[in-house]
Formats: structure tokens, C-alpha cells, sequence
């Protein structure tokens, strides 16, 4: 049985603790595997990449706005 630190608060343990008695955070949690977070950019990228877009093409159009075609006027 060996004494680790708490990775939150840093008061030893030991190995085999399931929580730091001083902050009760888990010592040994569960990790999250690769799919998790290659779901969470896919999701981000599908739903904030539109919106991004959008944003600069917005700001473009302000910046350099389109000048209108001249008006035709009939000549009599």
C-alpha cells in the first residue's frame, strides 16, 4: 500500500482509495474513451462551422458593401 497525491487537492492517499478523504474527488475515475471527444468535435464542427461562416460573411458585407446598379431611367 503506497501514499499518492489527490490530483485536485494534493493530500497523499492511498493506492487503493477510491476517493481523497480531505475532497472526496474520485481517484480513480473513469476515462473517457476516443469516441467521446471525436463526437463532441463533429457535433461542435457541424453546429458552430455554419454559424462562423455566416458571422464573416455578415462582417464582409459590411465592410465592403455591394454597390447597387444605376437605375434606368426611360428617356422620353
Amino acid at each position: 500500500m503506497a501514499l499518492e497525491p489527490c490530483k485536485e487537492c494534493g493530500t497523499l492517499n492511498s493506492t487503493e482509495a477510491e476517493i481523497c478523504l480531505a475532497c472526496e474527488y474520485p481517484t480513480k475515475g473513469r476515462v473517457r474513451s476516443n469516441w467521446f471527444k471525436w463526437i463532441a468535435i463533429c457535433l461542435t464542427l457541424l453546429f458552430g462551422l455554419p454559424i462562423i461562416i455566416e458571422a464573416i460573411q455578415v462582417a464582409n458585407r459590411q465592410i465592403n458593401p455591394q454597390p447597387s446598379p444605376p437605375s434606368r431611367i426611360p428617356i422620353q
